[in-house]
């Protein structure tokens, strides 16, 4: 079963190198690729004050569409490559927020990790040690949906729904602390 989740994993990350060449002249590759890459960035965009996460994640979409036509296939994994710069535009931009403290913490956290690995611990995390609800919250939110939008959909308050992604955001951070 690991074997074949590696070989997956392998996959999709060539998968993403080939769609990351292409992405410089073909404009549909460029939109598959960041489709594929926007849950990596979604969850950086996340990690901060609610009020802010929508223009993160619009800083660090920005900061990948970038990045595609500087990526060279010999210098390493698109998806990493375009990742970080995605995380350089959003820490650029929390700067320019005034949340500098929170860059410099969501930077040492991100350090150089393969986000295969990433995405394995956090799912992990998120399966193991959230409540039903807190889980609920979090894939709405990964999703894309709004805190109102995911309110509607569970059929509770908007104030519920911020309350079950703060105790998920402390919860997570407390479990990926080491990756």
């Amino acid at each position: 079963m690991l074997s074949e989740n590696v070989s997956e994993y392998k996959l999709a990350t060539d998968e993403i190198d080939d769609l990351a060449v292409l992405a410089k002249t073909d404009s549909a590759a460029a939109a598959e690729l960041i489709s594929k890459l926007l849950p990596s960035i979604r969850l950086y965009s996340h990690c901060f004050d609610s009020s802010i996460s929508e223009d993160l994640l619009q800083e660090g979409l920005l900061g990948a569409l970038g990045a595609i036509s500087d990526y060279r296939r010999e210098k390493g994994r698109a998806a990493t490559f375009i990742i970080a710069c995605a995380k350089n535009k959003m820490f650029s931009a929390l700067k320019r927020f005034n949340f500098a403290g929170e860059a410099a913490e969501l930077s040492d956290e991100a350090a150089d990790t393969d986000p295969g690995v990433k995405y394995d611990a956090l799912y992990d995390a998120i399966e193991s040690c959230l409540t039903e609800l807190e889980k609920q919250v979090v894939w709405c939110s990964l999703m894309g949906l709004s805190y109102r939008k995911t309110a509607e959909k569970l059929g509770i308050s908007v104030k519920s729904v911020d309350n079950a992604m703060q105790r998920a955001r402390k919860k997570l951070r407390a479990e990926v602390a080491d990756i």
